[in-house]
């Protein structure tokens, strides 16, 4: 089974992906390509090649607004200005017939991965993730993003730390 982490693109149905949060199925279904046309974000589907307009899981990439230097945990906080521009990984979810199957850390390295790329095109010293949950929390944590002090469900991450 060949898997490909693609552009979203008018032929995935975006309709029948479900994962069983009501608030990331509906961004797909009804967001995801208007932020695209209007340039906020993109969104990158996992496909299998046998059935490529079936989305086992997505996730999105956005620019975020300058975050200030004092909100960050101590340890993201070395030789940065008191405004720091970052970049977002917006969205991130794995289809619920296809959890527990590392779906979801493939897409999160390939986020990881296209992030330090924009980075060295661009600039950009940090990686933020909005967890919906404590358990979305924690999955993020093992690969190494701290929690901000005031919001244990944004958490962040150095692009020079991203493997």
């Amino acid at each position: 089974m060949g898997l490909s982490i693609q552009n979203l693109a008018p032929s995935h149905d975006v309709k029948r992906f479900s994962c069983n949060n009501t608030a990331l199925d509906a961004w797909l279904q009804n967001t995801s390509r208007q932020h695209q046309q209007k340039n906020l974000s993109r969104t990158f589907v996992l496909v299998q090649d046998c059935a490529p307009a079936t989305i086992i899981g997505y996730y999105a990439l956005a620019i975020r607004g300058l975050t200030l230097k004092e909100a960050l945990p101590q340890t993201l906080q070395k030789s940065l200005p008191l405004n720091i521009p970052a970049m977002t990984l917006a969205r991130l979810a794995v289809a619920h017939s296809e959890q527990k199957k590392g779906y979801g850390e493939l897409l999160l390295l390939d986020a990881m991965a296209r992030i330090k790329a924009a980075a060295s095109l661009i600039g950009g010293s940090l990686l933020f993730v909005d967890a919906k949950n404590a358990e979305s929390a924690a999955f993020y944590a093992r690969y190494g993003f701290v929690a901000l002090p005031d919001n244990p469900l944004t958490l962040g991450m150095r692009v020079a730390d991203l493997p």
